[in-house]
């Protein structure tokens, strides 16, 4: 968009060079990420006894049966993978957006690309659904308002992984002074 009266340029269409989309998605990620942790995602009813199912729930089963080293990889990738992963990318979007630079954003870029691959909450909306289907042979499964925020934390986390642009970032970080 240019001024009719100056002929300056005001607004310029940028395509898919920005990374907002990745800031505002985010940070959605974040607040869907604990409000999924923190509502109840099922309830399970057999013989009249009802138990609600959180995320944390089937950690805590895991380590009470004595599987260790499969309740550390859920909690891993179910919960502590998507929350780095989320604010990472949040961190280096805010300071590329806002031309800001913040201390330790090269690390926080690494951090990102490492975790992006473990932000397994996609599969674990999956492995859900196949869980309830297989419990409902035993008793009465129940979806409670947490199953939401899973499954817009899983739809953000992929949309997130689709705005996030690494060239564009650093391209960013040069600009700004930051050698990525």
């Amino acid at each position: 968009m240019r001024c009719t009266r100056c002929g300056a340029t005001v607004l310029q269409f940028t395509g898919r060079k920005t990374l907002q989309p990745a800031l505002a998605l985010s940070v959605a990620g974040l607040l869907a990420l604990v409000l999924a942790n923190s509502s109840p995602v099922l309830v399970f009813s057999v013989a009249g006894r009802d138990q609600s199912g959180y995320i944390i729930t089937g950690v805590r089963e895991l380590i009470a049966q004595g599987y260790w080293p499969i309740a550390a990889l859920v909690f891993f990738a179910g919960i502590l993978a998507p929350l780095l992963y989320l604010t990472s990318v949040a961190y280096v979007s805010s300071a590329c957006c806002f031309h800001v630079r913040l201390p330790r954003l090269v690390d926080l870029i690494r951090l990102s690309e490492q975790m992006e691959s473990w932000n397994l909450v996609p599969v674990y909306s999956i492995a859900t659904v196949v869980s309830v289907v297989k419990l409902r042979m035993l008793g009465g499964v129940q979806w409670e308002f947490g199953a939401q925020w899973v499954l817009a934390l899983a739809v953000i986390s992929l949309f997130v992984q689709q705005t996030f642009n690494r060239r564009l970032v650093t391209e960013r970080l040069i600009s700004m002074g930051v050698e990525a």
